[in-house]
């Protein structure tokens, strides 16, 4: 790639960034709507429930982000049936699975069908359920789902764009960032704070990670993003949530071994080994 090839292609991933920093800046922030009754272990166990559900079926963590980011953006809006899911943990897992079957439409390549899904609950909720929930997550939303489907994974991505490194190291880069993607999807707190704020914080902790690369390397690295940035990735905002990352004690995302989950199959079979929620009303 030529000089002038590699200064059009960076101009390409700046715009690109922008836009997402724009859309971000115009999507009001979620709230952090947890309580007494519905709290973060409620809201913990269906982000683990969500990850073993795609670990099962090959789809993307990343779809558990955007499951969970229509989930907190839901409950913070005050609109619709939103209040009262909130007083409730049958209905916040109801919420939440329906969140996250919405998510598998919007992120991934296959459908995960209404009646895998009503397998998967092993029929503790009904169809009419679950399409009820989904048309109020909608209105409440006004249909704006798709600002939901930029994940933090996407921002990394876009920084590795920019760097001057071969593809090798952003690949290891890229995967040692997303334990922490997995953790910031676990805390609401991260659904509070800014995508992008949220995307430099996981790849600071995967530049961390990367023992590939001396601090020098790494200094260097931050050094080529922030003058090439429209925006500030040293502010105090970004600092307060990577730190917040960097210091959470599970980081260290809890992926089940291969023995322990549901045997692998594609999204069209529905195998009775499928597990069930993980109940919050328990």
């Amino acid at each position: 790639m030529t000089y002038s090839d590699r200064k059009i292609e960076d101009i390409e991933v700046l715009e690109r960034i922008n836009a997402m920093r724009s859309q971000e800046e115009k999507t009001p922030m979620c709230q952090n709507y947890l309580n007494s009754l519905v709290d973060s272990s409620c809201r913990k166990s269906m982000v683990d429930w969500c990850f073993i559900v795609v670990d099962s079926f090959d789809l993307s963590r990343e779809t558990v982000w955007i499951g969970m980011s229509l989930l907190d953006r839901y409950l913070s809006s005050g609109k619709g049936r939103s209040v009262e899911t909130k007083k409730s943990k049958q209905k916040f897992q109801l919420a939440a699975i329906t969140a996250f079957f919405m998510a598998v439409k919007i992120h991934e390549p296959v459908q995960l069908g209404i009646e895998m899904l009503v397998k998967l609950c092993r029929g503790y909720y009904k169809e009419s359920n679950i399409f009820a929930t989904e048309k109020d997550i909608l209105d409440s939303l006004e249909w704006r789902v798709c600002i939901s489907a930029t994940t933090p994974m996407e921002y990394v991505r876009h920084f590795l764009q920019l760097l001057p490194e071969s593809s090798n190291i952003a690949n290891v880069i890229e995967e040692n960032a997303m334990p922490y993607v997995d953790c910031a999807t676990s805390d609401v707190h991260f659904s509070t704070c800014k995508v992008s704020a949220v995307g430099v914080a996981c790849l600071a902790g995967a530049l961390d990670d990367t023992y590939m690369l001396s601090s020098l390397e790494r200094d260097d690295l931050w050094s080529t993003l922030s003058k090439q940035l429209e925006f500030d990735i040293a502010s105090n905002e970004i600092r307060k949530v990577e730190r917040r990352l960097l210091a959470s004690t599970s980081c260290e995302p809890k992926r089940q071994s291969r023995a322990s989950l549901p045997v692998r199959s594609s999204i069209g079979q529905a195998g009775e080994q499928t597990s069930s929620p993980i109940s919050v009303m328990q």
